[in-house]
């Protein structure tokens, strides 16, 4: 009797383990983001501080969110922009991701200032912005362009950066992610 007793405690016990260790995907704000895919899927998205940015909205003159353009420079080398905007039904901006990537000539890392540059400005960062030339503000940065396939049209990256303003806190870009068709 006493040793049934033992084996249900035991059986209960890690079952209760087993439970208290499976976590909801949805709890992970990693998981919300789309996949770091590189098949062309048209997709953006990263962490603002924790929490998930992703384009939502458009602006009623059928400009795609995310904007994406892909040019060739001044000084005869591909760049590429993206503008990624979370409107409301208004079309009105609550907040804006801005990532410029430039001499692009093959995957690898790109980094700010030399080849990387972003803008950010979002309701939820209380006016904690930043803007193009604003020498006051400290920024770091990167993007690492894991497909650059010019023949099928296909550039994916993976990004980060951070920046402090001399009236924010620091505030942290983090787990980005796109993957364009051109």
């Amino acid at each position: 009797m006493k040793d049934t007793f033992y084996f249900h405690a035991i059986l209960l016990l890690l079952i209760l383990t087993s439970f208290a260790t499976c976590k909801n995907h949805k709890d992970n704000p990693v998981d919300q983001l789309p996949p770091a895919t590189q098949t062309g899927a048209n997709t953006f998205g990263c962490l603002v501080n924790g929490k998930v940015y992703i384009p939502k909205g458009y602006n009623g003159t059928g400009t795609p969110n995310p904007k994406k353009q892909f040019d060739i420079g001044l000084n005869g080398l591909p760049y590429f922009n993206i503008t990624a905007s979370q409107l409301n039904s208004d079309h009105i901006s609550e907040g804006n991701v801005f990532i410029s990537i430039g001499n692009i000539i093959t995957t690898g890392i790109y980094t700010y200032p030399n080849d990387f540059n972003f803008l950010i400005g979002w309701k939820n960062l209380n006016n904690c912005g930043i803007v193009a030339f604003d020498s006051t503000t400290q920024k770091w940065g990167q993007g690492e362009i894991t497909k650059y396939d010019l023949t099928n049209g296909i550039i994916s990256s993976t990004f980060n950066f951070k920046y402090k303003t001399l009236t924010c806190d620091t505030v942290f870009v983090t787990d980005g992610r796109f993957d364009f068709k051109l």
